[in-house]
């Protein structure tokens, strides 16, 4: 008889440490019967001193491919005291918190919508994954605002998802918010060369990088002031070039591809063959440039370097003829990377970065 009511005492003893721990104590509403928040949908509820208050939303799901923000705003209507706020994972790990003070005072957290790197300039910005439930844990005295809103973005800012240019198809843009960056690219489709133009109503910040994101310039088209322009030129045959553009949220731009008419651009006099199989690198370009050449062999490749002379991965020479090949110490194969790079005075340089893919890539 006293073991059974020792174990009933004792099991009750856990049933009241339970309730406490999941929050069932004191008006909590504990996490398990959080209230749902629809996106654009604000209510107005109190919480309680020494109360917590759950609710939980469902990131846009992964058909949804132009809202690329979620942002939680709270708006505390407190004579004193604050209301603080966190949004947590499926297993109730905190993504972000925060807190707005009284005096009707708004507090919101920006979110991304999936893992994106590029697409925003908060580098700490909490990234939400498409379709998942999140919780929110609401805490703090008095009457408060709480609801979901969405922002839609025109471009991806993302370097999988950078929106194609063409020439002679100008494209406008705006930047939604201060963390917004858009993305575009360009191939080049001849030997020639082509001119990006972009025109911005507010100063704006730009990045250019190759194919693999390796990061070329970020000033040629950093539009310096309110309704300014910039521009960058590229060339070669294949050349890809990416584009990511950010700045003040309000910003309106147009940004378009044009063929350079410029002879005073290498671009349209050099050409480079660095095709995989081949002993050498040959370089076609205006007499009297200066080329610059840099190899870089791929792993399990093997040394890589030119031949004669030291063993140098670099070779900088002023070209005294139209076309130069450059002997190599063994074939150029599938995932050695070269690097090319032709100045004159008075021209525009010519850049050029191809990682061997096989023997029928293009250069």
């Amino acid at each position: 008889m006293r073991k059974r009511i020792f174990l009933s005492f004792f099991l009750i003893l856990f049933m009241l440490f339970c309730i406490r721990i999941t929050g069932q104590c004191d008006g909590d509403t504990g996490y398990f019967n959080a209230v749902e928040i629809q996106i654009d949908n604000f209510i107005d509820p109190e919480v309680k001193e020494g109360t917590t208050y759950w609710y939980y939303f469902t990131a846009p799901p992964a058909t949804t491919t132009d809202d690329q923000w979620v942002i939680l705003r709270v708006v505390a209507h407190t004579e004193k005291g604050n209301i603080f706020y966190e949004i947590m994972d499926e297993h109730l790990n905190v993504v972000k918190g925060s807190y707005a003070t009284s005096g009707d005072h708004m507090s919101e957290i920006v979110c991304r919508l999936d893992n994106t790197i590029e697409g925003t300039t908060g580098t700490y910005m909490p990234r939400l994954v498409r379709g998942h439930k999140y919780y929110i844990r609401v805490s703090g005295l008095g009457k408060y605002t709480i609801g979901l809103n969405t922002y839609k973005d025109d471009y991806s800012g993302e370097f999988d998802t950078a929106t194609q240019l063409a020439v002679g198809t100008p494209l406008t843009g705006n930047l939604e918010r201060d963390d917004d960056i858009d993305s575009f690219c360009f191939k080049v489709p001849s030997n020639m060369a082509y001119k990006i133009t972009v025109f911005a109503s507010k100063k704006m910040n730009a990045r250019i990088t190759d194919e693999y994101n390796y990061t070329i310039n970020t000033n040629n088209l950093r539009v310096l002031r309110d309704r300014g322009t910039a521009e960058y030129v590229v060339s070669g045959n294949g050349t890809i070039r990416y584009f990511f553009l950010y700045g003040s949220g309000g910003t309106n731009y147009k940004i378009s591809v044009s063929i350079d008419q410029s002879s005073y651009n290498l671009g349209l006099w050099t050409k480079v063959n660095s095709s995989c199989g081949n002993r050498y690198i040959q370089v076609d370009t205006y007499k009297g440039a200066k080329v610059t050449i840099i190899v870089k062999a791929g792993k399990k490749n093997g040394k890589l370097y030119f031949k004669p002379g030291k063993k140098s991965k670099k070779k900088s020479v002023t070209q005294k003829s139209v076309s130069k090949k450059y002997k190599l110490n063994r074939k150029l194969k599938v995932g050695d990377v070269v690097i090319v790079t032709a100045t004159k005075v008075r021209f525009k340089e010519f850049n050029y970065r191809k990682k061997i893919k096989s023997y029928n890539s293009n250069d």
